[in-house]
């Protein structure tokens, strides 16, 4: 989201975080203007400031302007940063490309640092692609099935309202929501929210 407009309907929709995508080399791109902009709103959803191999400092920037609840992790960052993050009683969604070569064994130290801060860390997975996300597409999700961690998390790529079904069927134990964004967009970093109501009202009947 960046459109101040239009962030003040989504925010009338009840979702429970919002992302702000803080990566220059993304189409959904938050620039400092933007910024200075969404920070004058009454955010009343779950701020996430999405990064990818961010530094530490310029994420810390964000966090009071922004009022960030959460700090997506969207990159190649390790533990050690993710833990410095945590510290500061922030949220953490640290997100991973999936795809028929994905190796589960990689989440073991993460997992090993959500129990240092319970209900504080979560997972995001995500189609693996050229770039760090964004590519409007779908992984095969029954590779979650090779998941047995203990972390919840949410699934993203490519979601589109006509997968509200296929979603209420998706069965895991750690599946806590659904990663909205291309597919709900009428271009990039403008959601469409006729098709984001009809989505929710759908799932959460």
């Amino acid at each position: 989201m960046r459109d101040t407009e239009n962030i003040e309907r989504l925010q009338q929709l009840g979702v429970d975080f919002m992302g702000l995508i803080r990566y220059s080399k993304s189409k959904r791109f938050v620039d400092d203007s933007q910024t200075a902009k969404i920070s004058q709103l009454p955010l009343r959803s779950g701020t996430v400031g999405v990064y990818v191999n961010e530094t530490f400092e310029n994420i810390i920037k964000d966090i009071i302007p922004l009022r960030l609840d959460v700090v997506q992790l969207h990159g190649d960052e390790n533990v050690a940063f993710a833990k410095a993050i945590l510290e500061l009683n922030i949220k953490v969604f640290k997100a991973f490309q999936v795809d028929a070569n994905f190796d589960f064994e990689i989440l073991e130290p993460w997992q090993e640092l959500a129990k240092e801060y319970p209900a504080k860390l979560f997972f995001l997975f995500d189609t693996k692609s050229d770039q760090y996300g964004g590519s409007g597409k779908k992984f095969n999700w029954e590779l979650l099935d090779h998941y047995k961690g203990e972390v919840p998390f949410l699934l993203s790529g490519g979601i589109k309202l006509e997968d509200v079904d296929r979603i209420d069927a998706f069965k895991h134990k750690m599946f806590m929501g659904v990663d909205l964004n291309s597919g709900f967009e009428t271009k990039p970093g403008l959601k469409d929210i006729s098709e984001l109501t009809t989505f929710i009202n759908k799932l959460r009947s």
